[in-house]
């Protein structure tokens, strides 16, 4: 789940680190991607631990099927 700027915000304290708070957002909002700077970040050299995504995409593609058939299901045994 993603936060808005209202979420945030909302986790200040005080109404001047709000502010403060406020006026970062701004500024990273504003900001461009060339303007990042990421050269102190490592480059990630080993991948062993990676695993291929798709059948975990799959098994939860399976399961909200599932879930929505059973809602499907259980709504139209309800009298109307």
């Amino acid at each position: 789940m993603l936060m808005g700027i209202d979420d945030v915000l909302a986790l200040a304290k005080t109404p001047k680190e709000r502010q403060e708070m406020k006026e970062r957002l701004i500024r990273l909002m504003e900001m461009r991607d060339e303007d990042i700077d990421f050269s102190d970040i490592p480059p990630i050299t080993d991948f062993s631990r990676y695993k291929p995504l798709k059948p975990r995409l799959d098994a939860m593609r399976e399961h909200n099927r599932r879930i929505t058939e059973e809602q499907e299901r259980m709504k139209s045994l309800q009298p109307e």
